[in-house]
């Protein structure tokens, strides 16, 4: 049973990234042309992407993935489960898609490229997505400082 929620019909930008140019941005991303999705709210996009075996996503794809998300100083919300990844690009604060979300999901589709994606290895990542949801719950927001620390 499916607990996707219905598909917004319009995303949600962030404060600093112009509508127009989002708008624009996502074209190309977005399915039907693209691979990425929005999220249930409007305010991300999430993709899965799979791969041939653990090696390409375990260290090559998500290792690649992650030292750009330093340079960035962005990070996806993301969970793989052997060669399937499952990844959502978001924005906190200020809250909505932002223009590092839509570049860090151009550098995803490059890096799979250059991984050696594989398309009927892709599924439609419910159970990734599962799993981001209820970690994402316990972790709290990454933009608000932990009351415990």
């Amino acid at each position: 049973m499916s607990t996707t929620s219905p598909i917004p019909t319009q995303p949600i930008f962030s404060s600093t990234y112009p509508p127009t140019q989002g708008t624009h941005d996502l074209s190309t991303l977005l399915k039907p042309t693209g691979r990425w999705s929005l999220i249930a709210d409007g305010k991300g996009i999430e993709s899965v992407c799979g791969l041939g075996g653990l090696r390409n996503v375990g260290f090559e794809f998500m290792d690649t993935v992650a030292s750009e998300c330093v340079l960035q100083k962005h990070h996806p919300e993301w969970s793989n489960v052997y060669n399937t990844t499952f990844i959502r690009w978001t924005t906190h604060s200020p809250a909505g898609l932002s223009e590092k979300d839509v570049l860090m999901a151009r550098f995803c589709d490059e890096v799979a490229g250059r991984c050696g994606e594989v398309e009927d290895v892709v599924e439609d990542g419910e159970v990734g997505r599962d799993l981001v949801e209820r970690v994402g719950v316990e972790a709290g927001d990454c933009c608000v400082p932990n009351k415990g620390a």
